[in-house]
C-alpha cells in the first residue's frame, strides 16, 4: 500500500541529535554502544537497561542545540559550541547524565516518574522554565494531543512501550517500520512503510514527528476498520530513525501493555 501525507508536525531540526561515529551520522545515541563485558559495571547497566537514559540525554542535547538558553556545562561537554556530538564525547556525556540524574538500575531500568524527576532536577539546577510529568492513563486522543503540543513547541517526546502486563515473561510488542519515499513527476510524494523490527517492548523511544496519512491505492482517503485515520510517529531509537503506527501502539496498550507503563513524559513551561 502506498500512502500520501495529509498533515504532519515535526521537530524543527530534521537531524534530531546528530552523533558522529566514524563516517556515520546517527539519529541520536544508542545504548548498544556501551560494552557488556563486565556485568557489574555501570556501562553494562546502560547497555542492558538504559534506553530511558539515552532518551533523556538526547533530550537535553536537543534543547541545547535548538537554543543557547538551554546550553549548560553538561551539554557543552559534548557539543562544545557546535550542533552535533562526537561519539567519544557523547559516551562520556551519557555516563555523566546517568551518574548525576538518571541512575539506571539493574532489572528495574528507569521508570517513567524517574525520568520526569531527573528532567525537573536538571531544569531546576539550570533554571529552565520547564516542568516534566509522567502522564498516567492517557486516552487515545489525549496522548496524541500532548505529543502534538510538545512537537509544536519543538520539544521531543519520550515515549514508553511498556512491558507485557501482567505477563511480564511474554514478548509481544510494537512493530518498527522504515519508510521509502516514492516521488513520481505525475503524482504527489508517496510513502511505503516496511516492517523492520517486530514485538518491541519494555523500551523507550523519542518521538520526533507525527504524520497523518491516507491510503492512495485502490481507494483514496482509506480509513481503518475502527474509523480512525492511519497515523505514523517518527521516532529515534538505537541511534536510527524508525516509524511506529500509532494505532498499533494504542492497541498494544489496550490489549497487552497498560496505560501505567506505556505513556509519555509531558513537558511544558511552568
Amino acid at each position: 500500500m502506498l500512502y500520501q501525507e495529509k498533515s504532519r508536525i515535526e521537530l524543527s531540526d530534521s537531524g534530531y541529535v546528530p552523533v558522529l561515529r566514524d563516517s556515520t551520522v546517527f539519529y541520536g545515541g544508542s545504548q548498544m554502544w556501551f560494552p557488556d563485558d563486565n556485568k557489574s559495571s555501570k556501562d553494562y547497566l546502560i547497555r542492558s537497561y538504559g534506553c530511558g537514559t539515552i532518551a533523556t540525554a538526547d533530550l537535553f542535547l536537543y534543547l541545547a542545540i535548538k537554543s543557547d538558553s538551554y546550553r549548560t556545562g553538561v551539554t557543552e561537554s559534548v557539543l562544545q559550541g557546535t550542533d552535533s556530538a562526537f561519539y567519544k564525547d557523547y559516551m562520556s556525556y551519557v555516563r555523566k547524565v546517568n551518574a548525576y540524574y538518571i541512575k539506571t538500575k539493574r532489572y528495574i531500568a528507569v521508570l517513567g516518574p524517574r525520568i520526569a524527576y531527573a528532567f525537573n532536577s536538571y531544569a531546576r539546577t539550570y533554571q529552565f522554565n520547564l516542568r516534566a510529568r509522567w502522564k498516567l492513563r492517557l486516552s487515545y486522543y489525549d496522548m496524541l494531543e500532548y505529543i502534538w503540543e510538545m512537537l509544536s513547541k519543538d520539544i521531543p517526546v519520550i515515549l514508553s512501550i511498556g512491558p507485557n502486563t501482567p505477563y511480564l515473561w511474554k514478548n509481544e510488542g510494537v512493530d518498527f517500520y522504515n519508510r521509502d519515499i516514492l516521488n513520481d513527476v505525475n503524482d504527489p510524494i508517496l510513502y511505503r512503510y516496511k516492517k523492520v523490527k517486530d514485538n518491541v517492548n519494555s523500551h523507550y523511544v523519542t518521538v520526533t514527528g507525527i504524520y497523518y496519512i491516507e491510503g492512495y491505492e485502490k481507494k483514496n482517503q482509506e480509513k481503518l476498520s475502527n474509523g480512525k485515520r492511519k497515523i505514523m510517529l517518527s521516532i529515534s531509537s538505537w541511534g536510527k530513525p524508525y516509524y511506529i503506527d500509532y494505532n498499533e501502539y494504542r492497541d498494544y496498550i489496550d490489549n497487552i501493555g497498560g496505560t501505567f507503563t506505556s505513556s509519555i513524559i509531558y513537558i511544558k513551561q511552568k
